[in-house]
């Protein structure tokens, strides 16, 4: 069923301000709860049919309302009852709405919007629901992310598994926009953290978003749109916009993991119009191979930190389906 105003959606690789750029976005005319993930998680259910079935568009719905990311939201009240007579395709498309528009009402607004970084492997997933809908790929120096991922109990554990899953993040983004024009931005964090104002009125116009100067106070937004159990991942968004904490890289990382990054995402790190050394040369196998079983031993403690301790297994399930498929969630 059409909305008056398409959903827009901010992606890219984790760590690159994506949620920088939702909570500027958010003090505008538009609600973006937090990171949302079951649209990757039911995408099964929009490719085989049958929702058309009104007793399975309502159990459908069931389980949209119970996921946990949608519970994480707090919406109050029952999910609303799927309307009679819709396609299969209107009926998912209007479940999977439901928690949106529940959050939005919830915030005074008509209009949501939705920020989960790794839906940007899933562009194509989106625009088959919201044909009309408006993505923004934000991306960031691939050092800078790789220093800041690797303090994190998800994502790569070193500089080289970082540089190569920034590149399939960064290829797979650059393959929306060519598929997409139009439809699709790439900006950059670098200009977002220098010259916000340009830089949001531009995503702005992308988006369709009226834009006004108190959408880059963020400094004032309530710490209630960060979940409460990942604050401490995003400490920086408490402040007022500023570049320092993009530079960071540059004199907290080794001078050993600055190259191996460039090495690994040279080509990419250039195609956005980022500088790197010259003379970069090849990760060895050997070196590569090390850094691999590194990084997956330590996935997998932090997952059982992260998805057993502290979330006590309420998204396991999903996350394992999301592995199985290639997300990171």
């Amino acid at each position: 069923m059409p909305t008056e105003q398409p959903p827009f959606f901010v992606v890219g690789v984790d760590r690159s301000g994506t949620t920088l750029l939702r909570l500027v976005l958010d003090r505008g005319d538009v609600a973006i709860p937090p990171e949302s993930m079951f649209l990757a998680d039911f995408a099964p259910v929009r490719r085989a049919g049958g929702l058309d079935d009104p007793d399975a568009a309502a159990a459908f719905m069931e389980r949209v309302w119970s996921h946990p990311r949608v519970r994480a939201w707090n919406l109050p009240g029952s999910p609303p009852q799927v309307p009679l007579g819709l396609t299969h395709e209107q009926a998912y498309r209007y479940a999977v709405e439901a928690p949106f528009r529940a959050y939005s009402k919830g915030e005074g607004k008509e209009r949501f919007g939705d920020k989960t970084p790794p839906y940007l492997h899933a562009v194509d997933e989106l625009l088959a629901i919201w044909a009309e809908a408006r993505v923004v790929v934000l991306v960031r120096d691939a050092r800078a992310v790789a220093h800041s991922i690797v303090k994190l109990p998800f994502g790569p554990n070193n500089a080289y598994a970082a540089a190569e899953w920034w590149v399939r993040g960064i290829r797979a983004g650059l393959e929306a926009e060519r598929r997409h024009p139009g439809q699709v931005l790439t900006v950059r964090y670098e200009d977002l953290v220098t010259e916000p104002e340009a830089t949001v009125r531009r995503v702005c116009d992308h988006v369709r978003l009226g834009y006004n100067s108190g959408m880059l106070a963020i400094e004032d937004a309530s710490p209630g749109k960060i979940v409460p159990e990942q604050a401490e991942w995003y400490s920086g968004v408490s402040k007022p916009i500023s570049a320092a904490v993009g530079d960071r890289w540059r004199t907290e990382m080794s001078e050993e993991d600055q190259r191996l990054v460039a090495a690994v995402a040279g080509p990419e790190l250039r195609e956005l119009g980022y500088e790197t050394p010259d003379g970069s040369v090849p990760v060895p196998r050997s070196r590569a191979l090390a850094y691999t079983t590194h990084d997956a031993a330590l996935r997998a403690v932090n997952a059982f930190r992260l998805r057993i301790v502290q979330e006590r297994g309420r998204e396991l399930r999903y996350v394992l389906k999301r592995k199985l498929a290639g997300a990171r969630g």
